[in-house]
């Protein structure tokens, strides 16, 4: 079909609101094949698919866009120009809006493909809400999609301690930890890697201590004296009360009440 020139066809096709559904149909079976993939990437494809996923109507289209699109993903020399053309913005909308959950395990399929690149991963980082979106849906995903952000945010924390702070921010420990007992395979050992990596970012730069600054001096300070001595005569007044006392009290016994 490339030899064919099917390519400048699908071009003109996506110039027409009619065709939409069609073209991008052919685009997913065309991304389906490794030697399309560079040539589809460098291509009107890419952002005429992306165009698709953000603002089609059509479900059905939108999902083929979105399966299109993470074919592409694969091949790393495209993404450049996905990036380019607002991918994260478009995966964003559907992760933190889903209107259904099938959509959430593929878009973090092209996600986890995207972060391979640095700079994808920064933008995914800096996405609004889309961190935050991944850490719920390690708590209220299914398995699969839980196993999916699992090792998404994996990929991201990598030699990423800002992210790794993000991502705690979010109380994804319990979730981790239930998924690293509960979950599918590749689930736990994704969960279970990711508390290894927050655990020995923490070892290796633990939470300073917070300490009181201490006195100048370490002497106590001794609480101030009257500097009017007690005078004789109200020492030997209260000297004859106590005798006097004393005197009239000679049955007081130490035991009494």
């Amino acid at each position: 079909m490339l030899a064919a020139g099917v390519l400048p066809i699908l071009e003109k096709m996506i110039a027409s609101t009619d065709a939409v559904g069609a073209a991008t149909a052919l685009y997913l079976n065309l991304s389906c094949l490794e030697e399309a993939k560079p040539v589809i990437g460098s291509s009107e494809a890419v952002p005429f698919l992306i165009w698709v996923l953000k603002d089609e109507t059509d479900e059905q289209c939108k999902l083929d866009a979105l399966h299109a699109l993470y074919n592409i993903s694969s091949s790393p020399a495209n993404i450049p120009q996905l990036l380019t053309a607002g991918i994260t913005d478009a995966l964003q909308v559907l992760i933190t809006h889903p209107s259904d959950h099938t959509w959430t395990e593929k878009c973090i399929a092209v996600l986890i493909y995207l972060a391979s690149s640095k700079t994808a991963r920064d933008q995914i980082i800096m996405a609004p809400g889309l961190i935050s979106a991944l850490a719920t849906i390690l708590d209220v995903g299914e398995p699969v999609e839980q196993e999916q952000a699992a090792a998404c945010l994996l990929i991201l924390c990598n030699s990423n301690e800002a992210c790794s702070q993000m991502v705690l921010q979010e109380g994804v420990i319990p979730s981790l930890v239930s998924i690293s007992v509960n979950g599918t395979v590749r689930g736990k050992q994704k969960a279970q890697k990711l508390l290894m990596l927050f655990r020995e970012q923490r070892q290796r730069d633990p939470s300073p201590v917070s300490t009181r600054p201490r006195p100048e001096s370490d002497e106590v300070p001794l609480p101030a004296q009257d500097s009017k001595p007690l005078s004789k005569s109200v020492s030997r007044r209260k000297v004859g009360k106590a005798f006097s006392f004393w005197r009239k009290n000679k049955s007081f016994s130490v035991y009494q009440c």
